[in-house]
C-alpha cells in the first residue's frame, strides 16, 4: 500500500489520528476512487470536479494550490502504472457537529492493479433488489461521502442471497443505484440511466458513459423508473470508476442479453484511449 498525507509520502499511515478526528467521528469527508492506467490519469479532470463540487457544497475552506494538477503530481509521487487510487478529503480537527476549522486534509492511498484497461467479465453479474436498503434523496445524496454504511449493508446483503450486487430503491421505491455502481439499461435503442434528482452518486463513469453515447450518436434518457418496470429491459449494465462498464446476466432471476452493451463497452475503450495524453 502506497500512502500520501497532505502531501507527505509515508511508508505507513502516522500516528497523529487526531489529524483526522472529523472523518472518523463524523463522516465529515469526501472521497474519489480513481484509475490509473499505464501511468495515466484521464479521467481525473473529472474526479476533481466532482470533488471540488462536494466540498464547495459542504463548506471546505479551499487552498488555491489545489486543483487537478496539484493531486495529479501527489497522486503520480506514490502511484503504481496500473493502480486503484483512493484520494480522501476531509475537515480538520476541532467541534463536535458544528466544525470550528473549515481547512481540508488529505489522504491518498494506491493499490496496484494487474491490467491498465477496462476488462469485459467472462461472465456478468447477477443483480437483486435490496429489501434492506433505501437511500434518502436530498441536497447531499449525489456526494461520494463516508457515510457508507447503506452500502456496507447492501453489500452483505447481495453476500448473503449469492447475488453480485445489490440494487438500491430510493425512499418513493424508485430504482436509485447499485452498493458500488451507477445503474444504466436499454429500452429499444434509448441508452437510459437514473437522474441525479433521483438521489444517486454522481458518477464520473455514469457521466462519461453518457458522453461516450453522445459521440456515437446514441439517443440517450435520463428517467426515473420502478424495479418492476426495469425487469422489462433486455439488457442491463453497471457503471464505476475502476471496473468501467460491466454487464448484468441475471436480474431478479431473469436471464439478459449483452450485445449492444458489448458494443458500447468498446467505444468506451477507444473514448478513454483518445482522452489519455
Amino acid at each position: 500500500m502506497h500512502i500520501n498525507w497532505n502531501g507527505r509520502i509515508l511508508a505507513r499511515l502516522p500516528d497523529c489520528w487526531a489529524e483526522a478526528q472529523r472523518a472518523l467521528f463524523y463522516g465529515d469527508a469526501l472521497f474519489e476512487t480513481i484509475r490509473a492506467f499505464e501511468g495515466r490519469l484521464p479521467l481525473l479532470a473529472r474526479h476533481w470536479e466532482r470533488l471540488h463540487d462536494g466540498l464547495t457544497r459542504l463548506g471546505f475552506e479551499l487552498s488555491p494550490e489545489w486543483d487537478a494538477v496539484f493531486f495529479e503530481k501527489n497522486i503520480q509521487a506514490i502511484s503504481p502504472p496500473n493502480a486503484r487510487i483512493r484520494l480522501m478529503v476531509w475537515r480538520s480537527a476541532g467541534g463536535y457537529y458544528l466544525p470550528v476549522n473549515h481547512q481540508p486534509q488529505f489522504l491518498i492511498t494506491a493499490e496496484p492493479l494487474p491490467s491498465g484497461a477496462f476488462e469485459w467479465p467472462d461472465k456478468g453479474l447477477t443483480l437483486g433488489v435490496s429489501a434492506w436498503v433505501r437511500l434518502p434523496i436530498d441536497a447531499y445524496s449525489n456526494l461520494k461521502t463516508l457515510n457508507g454504511a447503506r452500502y456496507v449493508a447492501a453489500a452483505r446483503e447481495a453476500n448473503a442471497k449469492g447475488w453480485d450486487e445489490a440494487l438500491l430503491l430510493n425512499t418513493c421505491e424508485r430504482v436509485c443505484e447499485a452498493a458500488s455502481s451507477n445503474v444504466f439499461w436499454w429500452a429499444g435503442d434509448v441508452l437510459c440511466t437514473v437522474p441525479l434528482s433521483e438521489g444517486c452518486v454522481a458518477g464520473v463513469m455514469r457521466a462519461f458513459v453518457l458522453e461516450t453515447a453522445a459521440k456515437a450518436g446514441l439517443p440517450t434518457s435520463e428517467r426515473a423508473i420502478e424495479p418492476g418496470a426495469l425487469l422489462k429491459a433486455e439488457e442491463i449494465f453497471l457503471t464505476n470508476a475502476i471496473r468501467g462498464i460491466q454487464p448484468v446476466c441475471i436480474f431478479a432471476g431473469a436471464q439478459l442479453g449483452c450485445e449492444r452493451t458489448r458494443w458500447l463497452f468498446e467505444r468506451l475503450q477507444a473514448q478513454m484511449l483518445a482522452e489519455q495524453p
